[in-house]
């Protein structure tokens, strides 16, 4: 039977829709089974991370001393232990201090926040502005109040979230060492099976994911670090109390990204315009420079030294992530980026004819990446 050209056209259409909606079909299963499965995957990206932070130290342990696979993983766990255990012992009665001194300092706080708030409503009546903002800040309390008691009358689902968080760590942990102890050999399996030319650029794969996604996530723990280091020498130098815990907390979430320096900067700001109004606004400019610099200037320089792309690349990858994969583009922009100007860079040498395939895993040997001085 002969149809029409107009006939084609339209099954041709149907065709291409009945293949987006099974497509559609499709995608929608896998995100549920994927969403069923989250934690799990969570965990196991957990202990990857972990297992790529302490993966360098292993290796120079195992090829250093006497010490065979297991030996330098133990003594790598042990040494982390040590150090957490000791700083453990010397901050965290400190920081309980800090807390307990916040917590009894809160009437203080709170008296000096709303007659802030009624100083700052006395001069919008003053300017004829007609904003009130005291029954907002009235309304807060009772707004605290309440999340306050459904946390506490919630205690039961706290305690089991708590033991759930603690179990999953110690997965992790687990995990972590059995991949530190195994990795490598489950790879060499794996990549056994292969012809010389895809092992060849398999093992190039496992270097640039190596190099990339183990110093992104080394780089964004110096970060951590350099930040939590400078906020305490800025709000210690002007006397603003509970340092210590705004510190650390400031360090940790500075890392997360979008909304990780926004969360740094609140409480500095809020815990210095209750504590000691007078050092506010050189708090503020500093804290909102050290942001600037940090951010701006020495991430993208700790990011390009720990991955091997240029700074501009690095902007590049996290605003292009931003765009395609909000958050996740932007955790995972940086050291896919990396990955990706490595293939680059094997493809254009083999079409050049300048490598082999069976000579993809020794490109990052011969010819690395060196991040603009």
């Amino acid at each position: 039977m002969k149809i029409s050209a107009q006939e084609r056209q339209l099954l041709t259409v149907l065709a291409v829709l009945l293949i987006v909606y099974l497509g559609l079909q499709v995608f929608a299963a896998l995100w549920e089974a994927l969403g069923r499965v989250a934690d799990v995957l969570i965990i196991f990206g957990a202990a990857w991370a972990f297992s790529y932070v302490l993966a360098p130290l292993v290796d120079r342990i195992d090829r250093r001393t006497r010490l065979n696979r297991f030996g330098a993983v133990l003594v790598v766990y042990a040494a982390i232990f040590i150090v957490l255990g000791a700083a453990g012992a010397f901050a965290v009665p400190r920081l309980a201090d800090q807390l307990t001194a916040l917590a009894a300092r809160g009437p203080e706080l709170g008296a000096s926040a709303d007659q802030t708030a009624r100083d700052l409503q006395a001069n919008l009546d003053r300017l004829g502005l007609g904003l009130n903002i005291v029954p907002l800040y009235e309304a807060l309390p009772g707004k605290l109040a309440a999340l306050a008691g459904a946390f506490a009358s919630d205690a039961l689902g706290v305690i089991s979230a708590t033991a759930t968080i603690l179990f999953d760590l110690f997965l992790v942990l687990i995990i972590a060492f059995l991949m530190l102890m195994d990795g490598d050999f489950l790879w060499y399996r794996f990549t056994a099976m292969l012809n010389e030319e895809l092992r060849s650029e398999f093992e190039l794969l496992r270097m640039s994911m190596d190099r990339s996604f183990g110093g992104f996530i080394r780089g964004s723990l110096i970060l951590g670090l350099l930040y939590g280091i400078a906020t305490l020498i800025i709000i210690a130098a002007f006397g603003v109390p509970f340092s210590g815990v705004l510190a650390v907390f400031s360090g940790l979430v500075v890392m997360i990204p979008f909304f990780g320096p926004i969360l740094a900067l609140v409480p500095v700001l809020g815990i210095t315009f209750l504590a000691v109004p007078s050092a506010f606004l050189p708090v503020a400019i500093l804290s909102i420079l050290l942001q600037q610099v940090m951010l701006n200037v020495v991430s993208p320089r700790i990011m390009s030294n720990a991955i091997g792309i240029h700074p501009l690349f690095v902007f590049f990858a996290l605003l292009l992530g931003s765009k395609l994969a909000g958050f996740w583009g932007v955790l995972l922009g940086v050291p896919i980026a990396g990955v990706i100007n490595t293939f680059i860079r094997y493809t254009i040498e083999v079409n050049s004819g300048r490598r082999q395939r069976t000579q993809a895993a020794a490109l990052m040997e011969d010819a690395p990446i060196e991040a603009a001085k």
